[in-house]
């Protein structure tokens, strides 16, 4: 994997993987990427990786329900969204929730 996809123009900046994404990028808990803005840094992803493409959108291009993202620790959705501009050094976590089955007594 490259060290900074040219998939997007912007500032370098960190994608942290969690969960299941990290077996998608063959174990990698973080992608360097360049980008302006979260929306950038997800299409840099998914172009760092294709598989990780169809568990980021849904067939429509919205982001799938299951997905939590935050910059620098905060949900981007108490900021502007996918609109979140980026800046050197910042650092993007991609969440999916968590789910199972409880334990019975």
């Amino acid at each position: 994997m490259a060290s900074v996809s040219q998939a997007g123009r912007g500032a370098a900046v960190t994608v942290r993987l969690h969960g299941a994404f990290r077996e998608l990028a063959g174990g990698a808990r973080t992608v360097p990427v360049a980008a302006v803005s979260v929306e950038a840094a997800l299409v840099a992803l998914a172009s760092a990786c294709p598989p990780r493409a169809e568990r980021l959108r849904d067939e429509h291009g919205r982001l799938r329900e299951h997905l939590t993202l935050f910059v620098n620790g905060r949900d981007v959705r108490e900021l502007a969204g996918l609109g979140t501009a980026l800046g050197p050094g910042d650092v993007v976590e991609v969440i999916p929730a968590l789910s199972g089955g409880g334990e019975e007594a």
